[in-house]
């Protein structure tokens, strides 16, 4: 939590600095900025939701929105698993159909 106050602090510091017009904007940069302060109300209300109560049985009802974000955490663990995969795969599949032609053609010899 430390660290993320002090980039916080960093990012806060560079935006009041381009306001002023000390520093020149950076478009790229603020945009990220933009979409990263897009998604803090979502995250401020999953978290506050998500604070379970003593009188719901682990967490009930007021945890979904942290499992609808843990849900689009795995969907998109998974999707990056299954491109890494494909990726070994193409790779194999394209070393292999190399080394039959090689051997087809007699240049490879053991």
């Amino acid at each position: 939590v430390a660290s993320m106050n002090v980039r916080i602090s960093v990012l806060v510091e560079w935006l009041r600095k381009v306001q002023r017009g000390d520093l020149p904007p950076d478009p790229s940069l603020l945009r990220t900025v933009d979409g990263l302060v897009r998604q803090l109300p979502l995250v401020a209300a999953a978290l506050r939701e998500g604070k379970s109560s003593p009188y719901d049985h682990v967490g009930g009802a007021s945890r979904r929105p942290l499992r609808e974000m843990d849900n689009d955490l795995d969907g998109t663990m998974i999707l990056t698993y299954l491109a890494a995969v494909a990726k070994a795969a193409r790779d194999v599949n394209c070393y292999s159909e190399k080394f039959r032609c090689a051997t087809e053609s007699g240049k490879l010899r053991y």
